[in-house]
């Protein structure tokens, strides 16, 4: 990103960027900036075939290149989780948490499309346990 007498120009603004993930797997994202009402939002989508893959957003009242470095840290800090891990065939949590990204249908967590009776077969394992639910905005950060 170069500047230009301490600005940035539109063009300056990435359309794509790789990350690796918690496999060591190289990730490619389109990024896409938006306007909206109080400053700039951008978006980061995983470039796979069908509706799998990451996307994550993030919003800055500043300008678009606050909100990018802001996407990029938060990128690297959740793709570095790994949260299913699959043994004998079936899915599994790999720690006590699910992260992921409610999708028509289903849901996507590690950028794997699971239906919703497979999410449901995956947390019955934990029958008995008590669960806290939170559903947060995509720009929203996470904890």
């Amino acid at each position: 990103m170069s500047e230009n007498n301490g600005s940035h120009k539109e063009t300056d603004f990435p359309s794509s960027e790789e990350f690796t993930d918690f496999a060591g797997r190289t990730r490619e994202f389109t990024l896409e900036q938006y306007p909206v009402p109080l400053g700039y939002g951008v978006c980061a989508s995983e470039d796979v075939e069908g509706d799998d893959g990451y996307v994550f957003r993030t919003f800055s009242t500043v300008d678009p290149f606050q909100a990018l470095g802001d996407l990029r840290k938060r990128i690297r800090k959740l793709l570095s989780v790994r949260h299913l891990i699959e043994q004998d065939g079936r899915l599994s949590l790999t720690h006590d948490r699910l992260r992921g990204r409610i999708d028509y249908g289903g849901v996507v967590v590690d950028g794997i499309f699971l239906t919703f009776d497979q999410l449901a077969e995956l947390i019955q394992t934990y029958e008995g346990f008590q669960f806290d639910l939170k559903i947060i905005d995509s720009s929203d950060e996470l904890e």
